[in-house]
């Protein structure tokens, strides 16, 4: 292959020079009219000659072009190239490497066992991270070779540390105490069900009962005499009701994704957050970090930004209602951890002022309103 160089011709009359380089069969490329004269590219092994040809005339060499020009480009830059790629091989390593594993419990035999079985399947100190699938197989072995010690296991890999977060097994054992106890009522209601395990039910179904009525009795009694108590259980479902006022607005800012994504980089210091690289979204956007890696006191993350855009919505009276009453359920849903299922609801009150709807809602729900009570 022979080797292209660019040079310049300094010449009043351009078209007399290619008519010389024509007649003497030089071949040239690219040839570009300039305010003095050509430029053009030749190959190499004919620049003696045109300088030859072209004894009166400034004849300048430019540059190597092609493959050439970047090998000597890279042999002129060798040394720093060759650190370029040792560091990006070094921070690829780093940043695929685990240099620490934490295990989150206080439970120092959990600690170990789990360790253990993290070791036994390639986790530990120093290896190469696993993709998110390989890490949710080794959780779900994990939890099946220990399911009588640990309740739920997760992984989380920030950076170079590999944090474990465990929940141990509790097993409750059957219930001893000897102190006797009753189960009353913690709200008012009407009886749904009632399922009673230990002690004397006191209350039928579609009984109308109060916030401490005893619902299920630990003393056991004959002809009016109370000959045993022992501690009652069981469970007593109830129709409870609830009146609750919310309000919302019938505007919302709503953002979403338009697809638009750029990387940067971020390091961090002392709670102290740089951004290395200028913005390229003009527009509004939400920033996920990614840890890369810890070195020096210093966190560095991949950052990916997402341009988003942000819409108002304004909703109708039907449905900003709708939307309302669903929160509200969830609100009870959230608060009540005896809460079964909703039975039936009712808009008591309803009103938009200010741009804003104000409602009150009455809701009638089963839930669990069976709790224990200690008596001597």
């Amino acid at each position: 292959m022979k080797k292209d160089i660019r040079i310049k011709i300094n010449s009043s009359n351009p078209s007399s020079i290619l008519l010389k380089l024509n007649y003497k069969g030089i071949s040239v490329y690219n040839v570009k009219e300039t305010k003095d004269g050509l430029e053009m590219i030749i190959h190499q092994d004919d620049l003696k000659k045109i300088k030859r040809l072209f004894l009166l005339y400034k004849v300048d060499y430019i540059e190597e072009i092609g493959l050439y020009r970047v090998k000597n480009n890279i042999k002129k830059h060798s040394l720093f190239l060759v650190g370029c790629i040792f560091a990006i091989l070094i921070f690829f390593i780093l940043s695929n490497i685990i240099v620490k594993i934490e295990v989150i419990d206080e439970d120092s035999t959990i600690r170990s066992i789990v360790l253990s079985a993290l070791e036994e399947k390639g986790i530990k100190r120093l290896s190469f991270k696993k993709s998110y699938q390989e890490y949710e197989k080794i959780i779900e072995e994990i939890k099946d070779e220990y399911k009588d010690k640990i309740e739920w296991l997760e992984i989380n890999v920030e950076g170079m540390i590999l944090q474990v977060r465990i929940e141990k097994r509790i097993i409750k054992e059957e219930e001893t105490t000897s102190s006797p106890c009753h189960i009353v009522a913690n709200k008012s209601g009407v009886i749904m069900m009632i399922s009673t395990k230990k002690g004397v039910s006191l209350v039928n179904i579609q009984d109308v009962v109060k916030k401490g009525d005893i619902l299920i009795s630990g003393d056991i009694t004959l002809n009016d005499e109370v000959k045993k108590s022992t501690c009652a259980s069981g469970e007593v479902y109830a129709e409870v009701w609830y009146q609750i006022k919310a309000e919302l607005p019938l505007t919302e800012q709503i953002s979403h994704d338009t697809g638009k994504m750029r990387y940067n980089f971020m390091i961090e210091k002392n709670n102290q957050k740089t951004v290395l690289l200028k913005s390229r979204i003009k527009n509004d956007k939400r920033v996920e970090n990614k840890k890369l890696f810890n070195i020096f006191g210093y966190s560095f993350y991949l950052q990916k930004e997402y341009e988003i855009k942000k819409n108002t919505i304004t909703y109708k009276e039907d449905e900003i209602t709708k939307k309302a009453i669903s929160l509200i359920e969830d609100k009870v849903k959230l608060n009540n951890h005896e809460f079964e299922e909703i039975i039936s609801e009712k808009v008591l009150q309803k009103e938009i002022k200010n741009n804003k709807l104000y409602i009150e809602l009455f809701m009638a729900v089963k839930e669990q309103i069976g709790v224990k009570e200690f008596h001597t």
